[in-house]
């Protein structure tokens, strides 16, 4: 069997440390979120403290809600904390690529070909890495065949791959992703907590086969609920957009914004035509939007590249560099 235990970088003393901070970490990247991330916290540190069940993977958790709403963000935040990067040991597989209408090559490309003469995406991340999140993300597109694998995955920590060998995941946290029951949250004001709940469960059952659904787990506990971020957590997400990329450009582009104001992300909330696919279509509007007046600057060289980004007066939608921030109005700083 391959990736049995090997000697960790660090002590069980210094994870143990290192993990009671997890959740005071993932508040701070997971907006919006509140109700789920305890649970989902818990998962993660428990398994990372290795005290999972033997035979069993380190941790296993089933993620719902719809598009944008920090579901993936979560796995890579907590990938960011135990690893050091939000892609560090996290096999992210995009069940659209590897479903029933991609056909058998999609497969192959996922499992390796009969006999192991070439390598799939599952074998070489199990050859390199000894520990770490494989993350099936969408898991409804998959193909019929991958949730017999998954089954094998979630029962014995254990998967064995075209090239004829078995590899152990008990190091391993198995994670999906579903936007099954999207169409609930529109209505979800007018649901229940609980009669919510019920549906999604009504909903994976038509879905998925029971015993599918139970190796993650309960409701609450391993099969968690991400709601529709609301609209003071879509502005508090611009904010962080535009706080992480615009100093990309001082190193890049010698382009140095300090700061920019809240009329900006006002203009960027409103840029999106709806909000169902949350802070994805935000983050979209925010890279837009940096681009289109970097691309400006750069196309004239005579214009200031320091300052605090703004709304033009008079209603414009155009973006203007303010040699200060305008005490008259609110403003956020990059630093």
């Amino acid at each position: 069997m391959r990736n049995l235990n090997r000697d960790s970088k660090d002590t069980m003393r210094e994870v143990v440390e290192k993990s009671r901070r997890l959740e005071t970490f993932l508040r701070r990247q997971i907006i919006g979120q509140e109700t789920v991330i305890g649970s989902f916290s818990d998962c993660i540190k428990y398994g990372w403290c290795q005290l999972s069940t033997p035979n069993r993977p380190r941790g296993t958790l089933f993620l719902l809600g719809p598009t944008g709403v920090g579901k993936t963000e979560s796995v890579r935040a907590a990938a960011e904390f135990m690893y050091g990067s939000p892609d560090a040991r996290l096999l992210r597989l995009d069940m659209s690529e590897f479903s029933r209408q991609a056909g058998e090559e999609a497969l192959v490309n996922l499992l390796g070909t009969p006999g192991g003469k070439s390598p799939g995406r599952l074998e070489r991340f199990l050859e390199e890495n000894d520990e770490g999140i494989i993350l099936y993300d969408e898991i409804e597109k998959a193909h019929p065949q991958l949730f017999t694998i998954l089954l094998q995955q979630l029962d014995a920590a254990r998967i064995t791959l075209n090239n004829n060998r078995t590899y152990n995941l008990e190091r391993f946290f198995l994670i999906a992703t579903s936007n099954i029951g999207a169409h609930l949250f529109q209505s979800a004001k007018h649901l229940s907590e609980r009669r919510l709940q019920q549906s999604l469960e009504m909903q994976l059952k038509e879905r998925f086969s029971p015993e599918f659904v139970a190796r993650f787990g309960k409701f609450n506990h391993e099969i968690l609920i991400f709601r529709p971020l609301k609209p003071e957590h879509l502005r508090l997400i611009a904010r962080k957009f535009y706080a992480q990329l615009l100093p990309v450009y001082r190193g890049t582009h010698r382009i140095d914004i300090r700061g920019f104001s809240a009329d900006l992300i006002e203009e960027t909330i409103r840029s999106i035509d709806n909000t169902r696919n949350g802070a994805r279509e935000l983050r979209s509007s925010v890279e837009r939007t940096i681009r289109e007046f970097m691309f400006e600057l750069l196309c004239s060289p005579e214009k200031e590249r320091t300052g605090w980004l703004d709304l033009a007066p008079g209603g414009s939608r155009q973006l203007i560099l303010l040699p200060k921030p305008n005490q008259t109005k609110e403003f956020h700083s990059c630093y």
